[in-house]
């Protein structure tokens, strides 16, 4: 059976991914900066590994025919992890043989200027130049990512928010599926972009996940400046005509929260 390495194998996608490169044939190794969790599935192999040192990382690309790029860092040491990191990943790769690299991305990060955004868009210029086959999949922001901005900003009865956002959120289990598929196909190059069923302003996604969790809280307006806030408020991080998640906000929150309040 081939093999294929998932970095950030212990994140959203990563966790998505695994079962289903299983049912596939394939022997997933699952690479991690931490040790073996006790809740990994005992079938999958774990390489320990730092992209921002470089440790571990030959014995992680040992023997891949598949490399899944997953790892990311969006909160901080960006530079570090996403752009050299990836190039680091891409060294030892080389070195281990010609595995298909296959790079999970973000849509729009060609046109928000966002710092996080410019990384990947480093990153994938590395992918492309490294002489590895490769195949580059840009997807819109998962509905998990989207819960975990609303936790954060809306703690208090009364939040302020960039209301006029928009975003095309999709479930990172559809992703997962699609990413299978490509994967089948072999080296790709970049893929179609991947969207969510509907795109919605941030304040209707923030209403309606008060609503599934049975909170209450005025929502206020928050106007933003500046280059980044504009892209987000036209919606360049949207793809409309590429909505292939069936999905919707509302339905993933009734399945994350099952309509009782929750702290």
């Amino acid at each position: 059976m081939p093999t294929v390495l998932v970095t950030g194998g212990t994140g959203v996608l990563g966790c998505e991914l695994a079962p289903r490169l299983a049912a596939a044939g394939y022997t997933v190794r699952i690479m991690s900066r931490g040790p073996r969790r006790a809740d990994a599935d005992a079938k999958a192999q774990w390489a320990q590994a730092d992209l921002e040192t470089g440790e571990g990382l030959a014995e992680a690309v040992a023997g891949a025919d598949l490399i899944i790029h997953c790892a990311t860092s969006p909160m901080g040491r960006t530079q570090q992890t996403d752009v050299r990191g990836t190039e680091l990943l891409l060294q030892h790769a080389r070195a281990s043989g010609q595995p298909h690299l296959f790079y999970i991305s973000i849509v729009g990060i060609d046109r928000v200027p966002l710092g996080y955004y410019k990384a990947k868009l480093a990153a994938e210029k590395l992918v492309e130049g490294s002489g590895l086959p490769w195949s580059i999949l840009r997807a819109t922001q998962f509905h998990t990512l989207i819960d975990r901005f609303l936790r954060t900003l809306i703690r208090l009865p009364l939040a302020l928010l960039p209301t006029d956002f928009k975003f095309q959120p999709i479930d990172p289990a559809e992703v997962a599926d699609r990413m299978v598929e490509f994967i089948a196909g072999g080296p790709s190059g970049r893929l179609p972009d991947l969207g969510g069923p509907e795109i919605l302003s941030f304040g209707d996604l923030a209403r309606a996940w008060l609503k599934a969790r049975r909170r209450r809280a005025l929502l206020v307006h928050l106007p933003l400046p500046g280059k980044t806030a504009t892209a987000f408020r036209r919606g360049y991080n949207c793809t409309p005509e590429n909505a292939y998640g069936r999905v919707t906000w509302e339905q993933w929150l009734r399945r994350r929260y099952d309509g009782s309040p929750r702290p």
